[in-house]
């Protein structure tokens, strides 16, 4: 039903009773909202077929419960006691009502109250929590349960607005009493509310800036504009669904009026053609919609810390010990990220709290800021309200300042573990809050790299293939993804440069399409006993271990085998399931059994160094002509960003290879794509099939020399 239909059930005086003062936290809202969307509401609980005293109307942070107080105040002409005013405790009902209305009219009130024959609006109960604190807010909600045991008559006469989380103690204290009451919840706009809200609220954002409303002058191309939004900002929780509007968490996400009105600032443009198609690329390309998204989450964190300061601002501690200039460090985004993660996680983190905070402060606000957490936006219940809240959480408590580095080690091993099921928005948010000043790459720690993997994995297709490529980079990383979807579109890549220092990464469940090279340490293995390969996978690392009992090697007869070179290789009691020719590995180690069946050795003869640079190039050789595929008669292809950003990305040696093969005359580039010549390739004396099964010929011999001979050009 709609709140409107809520507020018939209930009944109002004919006309106001008239406040004397508005001073003492009882306002009336006379003026009307016509433009006010009348949300859908919810029963959670009934007491059929016992009348209820009092209503509970509870709802999410941002849904706008004020707004429905004040809706309801006009529908029924009845005050509203504003908690967010005010320090409550036992008493302050009808001390409040007392002072505002006057010794007469509140006694004509309150009997009216009493006999169901008014009513009267409780509203912020979550916001009179943190400001009174626990003992006050107790007394102050068993004074609320008094009054409403007083009550008698044919319908509710107190209606109470709260976050869920605020209103335990109110429903624990209800049940002790035996009182009656119903529970309802203000639900998420529905698609038509949704779009008359943002139609509006476009209309409001136009006005601002003096502007045509251009959404109203050209309503077909703006409502096109308006549903792709809609469908990219649903894709993000749920890809495949067709009717998005119908599935829950699309629906609290897309009908939640903060997105909305981030929304209306997007699409208020002066040509909705040319944002519908940018959404579009955006959406195929580039992931330029999760800007948005993150932009909406950052302004709900920013109206959390404003409606906190407000609140612990006036407690007493803070009156004696406090100052304005400490405003900007209470209850940060970072802060409240990095509590959040280990308020639903479960971790223990060990958070700084904000520097510059009086020691006479610290008590008081670890009880307000644990307070306020129980009610945050992001929360349902003890959970996180929706994926995409609990991934740009994590994302941004990784980068915080109050989480220290033990505790950003503890978040980085929660994501690797078998327990955290991944999504796409933890990689499209740990690019966007890293982002260099440049806009190409992005900054993760090194141990980042495989959750990120995971994430981009989460995004992928039944026919889509996450291409990715890390090397080193001085004395860091650069991790690279993209997503290829059949011959043409691909989604990527994205790229992501580690903090100096770290050069250690981990893949915990499988990997596939991966080029990985010049890397110290690669750890192949989480807490899952097995680890699968899938095709085309080169690794060359000095260390690599694994940490699975089992691998698992999946490479068709068609695609590339699985190719691992390292200076040192270590398991423990390793069982392996693959086939000789599908599985290589090269060591400068004697492997000893399960590994031996699977190690290839390669003496390209003379000196040590060269000899192991011979070998090096002679790989990076193989790994890019084993990536162009057959295109036509005597020639094979390859995507030019692919190769440059994919298979190449910064590994010196592998660009001198290409650089090699094409002054040769074996690869051109023609447009956007990399062409093999078959003719001018046979010329050197060796085959694809022989580069692929590493068969060691005098011609493989002979074109290593020459590469080494050009390397050193």
């Amino acid at each position: 039903m709609l709140l409107s239909d809520l507020c018939r059930s209930l009944r109002g005086p004919i006309d106001w009773y008239g406040l004397q003062s508005d001073q003492y936290g009882v306002r009336e809202s006379k003026q009307g909202n016509p433009s006010y969307e009348i949300p859908e509401v919810r029963e959670v609980r009934t007491c059929e077929p016992l009348t209820p005293s009092l209503l509970l109307i509870t709802a999410p942070a941002a849904v706008g419960k004020s707004t429905a107080a004040d809706f309801m105040s006009n529908f029924l002409k009845c005050p509203i006691l504003d908690l967010s005013l005010l320090q409550v405790g036992d008493g302050t009902l009808e001390g409040a009502l007392a002072k505002s209305f006057g010794i007469r009219k509140n006694a004509e009130f309150s009997e009216s109250l009493m006999g169901s024959q008014a009513t009267l609006i409780v509203d912020a109960l979550d916001e009179a929590e943190v400001r009174s604190g626990q003992a006050n807010f107790r007394a102050f909600v068993r004074g609320l349960a008094d009054t409403a045991s007083q009550v008698s008559g044919d319908r509710a006469a107190i209606v109470i607005f709260s976050r869920a989380e605020s209103s335990r103690l109110l429903q624990e204290v209800f049940e002790e009493r035996h009182l009656q009451y119903a529970h309802f919840e203000i639900r998420p706009f529905g698609k038509g509310q949704a779009q008359r809200y943002l139609e509006r609220r476009v209309g409001e954002v136009y006005r601002s800036r003096e502007k045509e409303l251009l959404h109203i002058k050209h309503a077909g191309p703006f409502a096109e504009a308006r549903n792709v939004l809609f469908r990219v900002l649903a894709s993000a929780i749920d890809a495949k669904a067709e009717d998005f509007w119908s599935e829950s968490d699309v629906r609290d996400f897309l009908g939640y009026a903060p997105v909305l009105d981030v929304a209306a600032e997007y699409l208020a443009v002066d040509n909705f053609a040319t944002l519908g198609s940018a959404i579009g690329v955006a959406q195929g390309t580039g992931f330029d919609q999760w800007g948005l998204v993150a932009t909406v989450i950052d302004q709900l964190l920013l109206r959390e810390q404003s409606k906190f300061v407000t609140q612990f601002t006036m407690v007493d501690v803070f009156q004696q010990h406090g100052n304005p200039s400490l405003h900007p460090i209470l209850y940060s985004p970072e802060e409240q990220c990095a509590r959040l993660l280990g308020y639903v996680e479960n971790m223990s983190l060990h958070l700084e709290l904000p520097v510059g905070l009086p020691a006479a402060l610290r008590d008081g606000y670890e009880v307000a800021a644990d307070t306020q957490l129980s009610n945050h936006p992001f929360l349902r219940g003890d959970g996180w309200f929706n994926v995409i809240f609990r991934d740009y959480v994590t994302a941004r408590a990784q980068r915080a300042p109050q989480t220290s580095e033990s505790a950003a080690k503890a978040i980085r091993s929660n994501l690797l573990s078998s327990g955290w099921k991944h999504s796409p928005m933890y990689a499209f948010f740990s690019h966007a809050l890293g982002k260099a000043s440049s806009g190409l790459t992005s900054s993760c720690h090194s141990e980042d790299v495989g959750a990120l993997y995971e994430s981009f994995k989460s995004i992928c297709e039944t026919e889509d293939q996450l291409l990715t490529s890390v090397g080193r980079f001085g004395n860091r990383l650069l991790a690279t993804f993209s997503i290829a979807r059949g011959n043409e579109e691909s989604v990527g890549p994205l790229a992501f440069l580690t903090h100096e220092g770290t050069t250690s990464i981990t893949f915990p469940r499988e990997l596939s399409y991966a080029n990985i090279w010049e890397i110290p340490e690669v750890i192949l293995g989480g807490d899952q006993p097995s680890f699968k390969f899938g095709p085309s996978v080169y690794i060359s690392s000095a260390d690599l271990l694994f940490s699975s009992s089992e691998i698992q090697v999946y490479v068709g007869s068609e695609e590339t085998p699985v190719l691992m070179t390292a200076k040192t290789l270590a398991s423990d009691n390793l069982k392996i399931q693959a086939d000789a020719s599908r599985f290589m590995v090269i060591c400068e180690e004697e492997l000893s059994f399960p590994w031996s069946k699977y190690q290839r050795r390669i003496d390209l003869g003379g000196l040590a160094t060269d000899s192991r640079e011979k070998r090096a190039l002679y790989l990076e050789l193989r790994r890019i002509v084993l990536r162009f595929k057959d295109a036509k008669d005597g020639e094979a292809a390859v995507y030019q960003p692919f190769m440059d950003n994919l298979v190449i990305g910064g590994n010196g040696r592998a660009r001198k290879v290409l650089d090699y093969l094409q002054e040769i005359g074996c690869v051109k580039l023609s447009r956007s794509m990399y062409l093999l010549d078959f003719a001018q390739f046979a010329t050197l004396g060796i085959s694809r099939s022989q580069l692929r099964d590493l068969e060691m010929t005098d011609s493989a011999i002979k074109v290593s020399l020459d590469l080494l001979r050009f390397s050193k050009k």
